[in-house]
């Protein structure tokens, strides 16, 4: 089994999710031939999928986020694990956008980021 390393989130940072959508990533190239036919063929076989993903959490956690995402991930190049709505279950991602940061209230702000999972991290398992 492949082992990578994974950026460990702060206990302190499952907060609230606000949402998370997904979108699988286009794994086809297409290329019109002189005749007008359109070829279709397949880049790989593994899917990548693009999350949106946001949390609203307290203020006294900012200075958590901002490490977990400036030192743990190095700014987005190390992978980490984030838990899915549906079951709670860990995944590993990799941060495609950097965090948006909105302050709702004057104690809670809401973090938005974007995600990539890579086809070759689907069967591993976040420990």
């Amino acid at each position: 089994m492949k082992t990578i390393y994974v950026a460990p989130r702060p206990i302190s940072i499952d907060g609230c999710q606000a949402s998370w959508s997904e979108k699988y990533v286009a794994n086809t190239i297409r290329t019109e031939m002189d005749d007008m036919e359109v070829k279709v063929r397949r880049r790989s076989t593994g899917m990548v999928r693009t999350i949106n993903k946001s949390v609203k959490l307290k203020a006294s956690v900012y200075d958590d986020f901002v490490k977990w995402f400036e030192v743990n991930q190095q700014g987005g190049v190390v992978p980490t694990s984030i838990k899915r709505p549906q079951d709670s279950k860990e995944i590993i991602v990799r941060v495609k956008e950097p965090p948006q940061i909105s302050w709702v209230e004057k104690d809670v702000f809401e973090a938005q980021m974007v995600w990539e999972t890579m086809p070759a991290w689907k069967n591993l398992v976040v420990v």
